[in-house]
């Protein structure tokens, strides 16, 4: 018995005994087969649709301050031209059906067959994360099957081919230090609130949005929104300046800050305030009445250079590493002592409740930058705030950057 031999593209075949056969072909993109018989009698099979899966490499290199670097090699037959696309990129939760657009760039082909597909992004959260980009393109259709070929939303994205996941960096201080900072925090008389900015540029604490009366610790706002004042009338620091300026910080002088608010107003603080992107800062009447948060202030600290003009930034570091020693308790008093620069400033005062003491403080050593606020109040007294503050701190910088 003679058995037909079958072609397909430039596969053959003959069939076994029982009439079945098999052969391989390699398609580089989506094609339809369709069987023929060598020979009489003619026989044409029903189309085959092969798919052809997109393939890709990805490497993620993370970055300081919560950034991490994607790049993404779109493997795909020649002559697709998938360079000079708009690419879209998406972030969200591992296991969400829908990831959150972030940003936009433009893809790069970088050999005949290879598209580079490049971001760097911003991951708001330590841990596991999960990250797509989208482009459009009609030879898009040429890879993979219905689900790989949906235009790219503009906000969101279900699916798609060019996806993946990784894990960003907790950062320091470790996640165990704020826990046992804040388990230490919890067992302190009054009320109170921390907030600590990590190297990796996220905040984390406890009752970080709880608002209290400032005292001093707005002289660093009312330092910088002088010093943004000047720049914006094309003025530099005359001696009368800093002779208000300096002693405003380095021995918290009170009469100085008034001069400086009557100066700047409460207008130019609020305004500062939204540069600095606080949610929960408010003013009415003294300076000393403003109203702060310690996640605001923290975050206001780790940015501070951004706020101040760059002719300005070496003269608002120096008042702020170089207070009198006297007033140089609680962060400064713990950090020093273990290799970091610290730039501060603490506020103090009676109130209804107690004792006031507050402090806030960015500290730099090497690389690393962090930012920390301590906020008490109904402390029963001075010196029972400051422990509390150098408690927290202690906690906090336990272990190596």
């Amino acid at each position: 018995m003679i058995r037909p031999s079958f072609k397909a593209a430039n596969a053959t075949a003959t069939t076994h005994p029982d009439g079945s056969y098999a052969f391989g072909v390699t398609p580089d993109r989506n094609t339809r087969y369709r069987v023929v018989a060598a020979g009489p009698p003619a026989v044409r099979s029903a189309p085959v649709r092969v798919t052809v899966a997109p393939a890709f490499r990805t490497r993620l290199r993370y970055l300081r301050l919560g950034r991490v670097r994607i790049a993404i090699v779109a493997l795909h037959p020649a002559g697709m031209r998938w360079g000079g696309r708009r690419t879209l990129w998406y972030l969200g939760q591992p296991g969400r059906s829908r990831l959150r657009r972030v940003t936009a760039t433009t893809s790069r082909e970088v050999a005949p067959r290879r598209t580079l597909l490049r971001a760097t992004l911003r991951v708001p959260r330590a841990g596991r994360f999960a990250f797509a980009a989208c482009f459009n393109a009609r030879s898009r259709r040429a890879l993979g099957g219905p689900a790989d070929h949906r235009r790219c939303h503009r906000r969101r994205f279900a699916s798609g081919p060019y996806q993946g996941r990784g894990r960003a960096p907790f950062g320091y201080p470790a996640h165990r230090a704020i826990k046992r900072a804040a388990r230490y925090l919890g067992g302190r008389s009054g009320v109170k609130s921390f907030a600590i900015v990590t190297n990796e540029d996220r905040l984390y604490g406890t009752n970080v949005d709880t608002q209290f009366v400032s005292a001093s610790v707005v002289k660093a706002m009312l330092l910088v929104a002088y010093l943004r004042l000047l720049d914006a009338q094309h003025h530099s620091l005359s001696a009368s300046d800093r002779a208000i300026l300096g002693p405003m910080i380095q021995r918290s002088d009170n009469s100085a800050a008034t001069a400086i608010w009557q100066r700047v107003g409460d207008g130019r603080l609020r305004d500062l305030a939204r540069a600095a992107g606080m949610r929960n800062f408010s003013i009415s009447g003294i300076w000393a009445n403003a109203m702060i948060t310690a996640a605001d202030q923290a975050t206001y600290f780790f940015e501070m250079d951004k706020l101040i003009p760059p002719q300005f930034r070496g003269y608002a570091r120096f008042l702020l590493s170089h207070i009198v020693g006297y007033e140089s308790w609680g962060i400064p008093a713990v950090a020093r002592g273990r290799g970091w620069k610290v730039y501060f400033k603490g506020g103090w005062r009676p109130t209804s409740r107690g004792q006031l003491v507050h402090q806030v403080a960015r500290l730099r050593r090497g690389h690393n930058r962090i930012a920390i606020a301590v906020m008490t109040d109904g402390d029963p007294s001075m010196g029972y705030g400051i422990a509390t503050i150098e408690g927290v701190t202690r906690r906090l910088l336990a272990g190596q950057p």
